[in-house]
């Protein structure tokens, strides 16, 4: 049985069926099978079927006239990107794996089906929708993005942009910041160099893009890096850099990078990094000691709740709350798999109720920062907006975008993918006058 495809099935199956983070399970295949298999390919097999769902379900509705048990769906799936995007698996080989698996692990009975129906499609290209005729539809297929996302981004942005958003393909190396406590610039390029780690510059000195898959193998290097994308750190640096004494609150901390950055840049500042559940935080600690901070505390806390002790007691509030994660699609295609309009309206709730809670730990001439990882504008510009209605004493500063290209709404950006070539982030900082 050929492993790359067999492991390839059994992180979609998590992935499709129990709700399991593909980013995880494939790291967890990296640490278990090194050098075993081929997880470069896993990799590229598990992100190019999460990315192209919708189009390979329309695909796959071409050749049958009912829907199949959504397993064998999956293996149609993977069968149907597999013959389009990968060479080095022939087709009658891939045809031959792919019913041996559903035979033993799924349906016996249907080897016979899954042979035909992928031979089908193999060889038979299927045209997508007319553009002219159904816009959304044509973008929803081409692009694989749901139909009600669509229209939110065109109500948002036009037609236009949103084509461009979809279409943007995003750098495939990893963003870092080197640990320059740990080293420098100069000797951790040199380390990549001398290792062939591919990389490339980014926006600032100790900042690279690298290929993460190669780094991750050499564990003295573990500490010499953080894994972190560039507008979580632009986040960080805005709300504020080298203060002494000062009390500062990352209320929606996990996985905790945004506050272990905070706490390197502001040394002689108390971080208090909160977060409702207790495994939650465990991941923020893990980060805290692994980089050896000593000035960040963790703390348990539900965010939606007053806190009765921290009524205005920080200089400093960040709530980078709880969204849709439909600025991060390109890099985790697999949040597409558990979103609705219900779901995002459920947490725009919520995020409005953890930015007027936050708002009420601010000292008078403090800062709160509101950020998401959402480009839907009623999750972030909107909220800001009604937030400023209700609340006069705070009123909206300029942001450090890093000389990013930025869309700029009432002194908030929001990187868009087309435009700052990152993954889709919002941020506003408010002073409480």
């Amino acid at each position: 049985m050929n492993k790359e495809l067999y492991y390839s099935y059994n992180i979609l199956k998590k992935v499709y069926f129990e709700k399991a983070y593909a980013g995880i399970e494939l790291n967890k295949l990296q640490n278990l099978h090194k050098g075993d298999i081929n997880t470069s390919l896993v990799t590229k097999i598990v992100y190019g079927v999460l990315e192209n769902d919708i189009r390979l379900e329309y695909v796959i509705s071409k050749f049958v006239k009912k829907a199949p048990e959504k397993s064998i769906e999956l293996i149609l799936k993977i069968g149907a990107y597999v013959s389009e995007n990968i060479n080095s698996i022939p087709p009658f080989a891939l045809v031959n794996e792919l019913v041996n698996i559903v035979k033993k692990y799924e349906n016996k009975f249907a080897g016979g089906f899954v042979n035909a129906t992928l031979k089908n499609i193999i060889k038979t290209k299927v045209d997508l929708p007319n553009k002219d005729k159904n816009f959304v539809l044509y973008l929803s297929i081409k692009y694989s993005y749901p139909k009600w996302l669509i229209e939110r981004f065109i109500k948002d942005y036009g037609n236009e942009v949103t084509e461009k958003i979809l279409a943007e393909k995003l750098n495939e190396l990893t963003h870092i910041r080197v640990n320059t406590s740990k080293t420098t610039i100069a000797d951790f390029t040199n380390e990549l160099n001398k290792n062939k780690i591919q990389y490339e510059k980014g926006v600032k000195e100790n900042l690279l893009l690298v290929d993460y898959e190669k780094l991750i193998n050499f564990k003295d290097l573990e500490t010499k890096y953080v894994v972190q994308g560039l507008p979580s750190i632009i986040t960080a640096f805005n709300v504020c850099v080298g203060k002494e004494e000062v009390q500062i609150l990352d209320l929606c901390s996990a996985p905790g990078g945004k506050s272990v950055l905070m706490a390197e840049n502001n040394p002689k500042s108390q971080i208090i990094s909160a977060d409702i559940y207790p495994h939650r935080l465990n991941l923020v600690e893990k980060y805290r000691d692994k980089y050896g901070i000593k000035n960040l505390k963790t703390i348990v806390n539900d965010a939606t709740k007053e806190n009765k002790e921290w009524l205005e007691k920080f200089d400093f509030v960040l709530c980078d709350v709880p969204c849709s994660n439909t600025g991060v699609i390109g890099k985790k295609p697999d949040v597409l798999l558990n979103r609705n309009p219900e779901n995002v309206e459920e947490l725009r709730n919520i995020q409005k109720q953890i930015l007027e809670t936050a708002s009420k730990y601010v000292k008078h001439n403090g800062v709160l920062v509101y950020s998401t990882c959402s480009i839907l504008k009623d999750e972030n510009i909107q909220v800001v907006e009604e937030f400023l209605k209700e609340n006069k004493s705070f009123e909206l500063e300029e942001l450090d975008s890093f000389g990013l290209d930025v869309l700029k709404q009432n002194k908030t950006i929001t990187f868009l993918p087309h435009l700052s070539h990152t993954e889709g982030f919002f941020i506003g900082r408010m002073k409480r006058k």
